[in-house]
């Protein structure tokens, strides 16, 4: 009996000194332990109702999330929209993008294309060479693999990675290229790289069911509001999804949840928030742009300044201000000011040509 004891405590005391070691055990945070959104420091009560509802729509910001529609409905603009926001609300998000934004956008961490990927992609192609095309994809997908837990790891780690045209990187009809199985393998690991993809598409027929359909939680739908009601408006439906292999569709889950943007209202946090007068010497065609304008002149250049000012001492709603602002920046024969809003985040083609019957008195 005694032998037994004596057996067991040393067993005990070898079990104890083995999980000493620290290097054996991983004590960093887990998924678990994410109990509160971290948020920038000083946002307004409605700022932060909306990061909040953000992380949550977005599953604590990573997954696959395709954005649709028809030309000109606005799918760089929900990109550009999303990808600004997130970084203004979660600074800890690195954003990466495949094209170059305008400097109003401001600071991001780098560019994501073939491009930049150019060396890894053209050490995959050469590790291909002379091998059947049975073997090919298989090698490929492993190299893919390989990169995204390795280098991958350190480029898209905690990032918001935005990409336009992204049929160039899921083509379908092109599966063995190098950059789509890139994308496969970024796509498989998207919870462990807490990396949140946004692609934009028109057609999401185009897209690889291998690589890319499978991994896909969201699909967005852009739609452009009545002219008649607001030519800078535009409604993004967000609606949850899961691919069926069997259909080979895309599943709607639950309610769409829309997100509607005024592209074209004055933002005073983006750049310096200023609104600019470029052409001092322009005659108002309306009493509405003579206040407007005279208001601007008087110092009041910031969109909140300016609307509290005219509501406060005259008798427009601001409603009425900003459709005056709208006419004065974007009617071609006008662009009598200049003002930071979204249109402004990059290059964009959907920003209205607002025409009006009036015609200038100068003409």
């Amino acid at each position: 009996m005694k032998m037994i004891l004596e057996r067991q405590m040393i067993t005990t005391r070898t079990r104890e000194t083995r999980i000493v070691d620290p290097d054996l055990f991983d004590d960093t945070a887990g998924y678990e332990d994410e109990a509160n959104v971290k948020l920038a420091e000083g946002l307004t009560p409605d700022e932060t109702k909306q990061a909040t509802v953000l992380y949550n729509l977005f599953n604590e910001l990573w997954g696959l999330c395709l954005v649709t529609g028809e030309p000109g409905a606005g799918k760089d603009l929900f990109g550009n929209y999303l990808s600004f926001t997130l970084k203004r609300y979660f600074p800890w998000k690195r954003v990466l993008r495949d094209e170059k934004p305008r400097r109003l956008y401001g600071e991001y961490a780098g560019l994501f294309n073939d491009s930049v990927l150019a060396e890894e992609l053209a050490r995959m192609r050469s590790m291909t060479k002379g091998m059947e095309i049975s073997q090919r994809g298989k090698v490929l997908e492993k190299a893919a693999d390989d990169w995204v837990t390795d280098k991958g790891q350190v480029l898209l780690k905690n990032s918001v990675l935005y990409l336009t045209e992204f049929w160039r990187y899921c083509y379908k009809r092109n599966p063995g290229d190098p950059m789509n199985k890139t994308m496969g393998g970024i796509h498989k690991e998207k919870r462990h790289l807490d990396c949140l993809i946004l692609g934009t598409t028109q057609q999401v027929e185009d897209l690889d069911r291998f690589t890319c359909l499978p991994w896909v939680d969201w699909k967005v739908i852009c739609t452009r509001a009545s002219a008649k009601v607001n030519k800078t408006g535009f409604v993004f439906w967000v609606q949850r999804v899961k691919y069926d292999k069997r259909l080979q569709v895309l599943l709607s889950i639950g309610r769409p949840f829309p997100i509607p943007i005024d592209a074209g209202k004055p933002r005073s946090y983006l750049g310096d928030g200023r609104i600019i007068i470029r052409k001092p010497k322009y005659i108002p065609e309306t009493e509405e742009e003579r206040i407007v304008l005279e208001v601007l002149l008087a110092g009041a250049d910031r969109y909140d300044e300016l609307v509290d000012y005219i509501e406060t001492y005259g008798d427009m709603r601001e409603s009425e201000i900003l459709a005056t602002l709208k006419e004065l920046a974007f009617v071609k024969r006008k662009r009598t000011v200049s003002y930071p809003c979204y249109f402004g985040l990059f290059n964009s083609k959907s920003v209205p040509q607002i025409k009006t019957a009036l015609r200038s008195l100068k003409e």
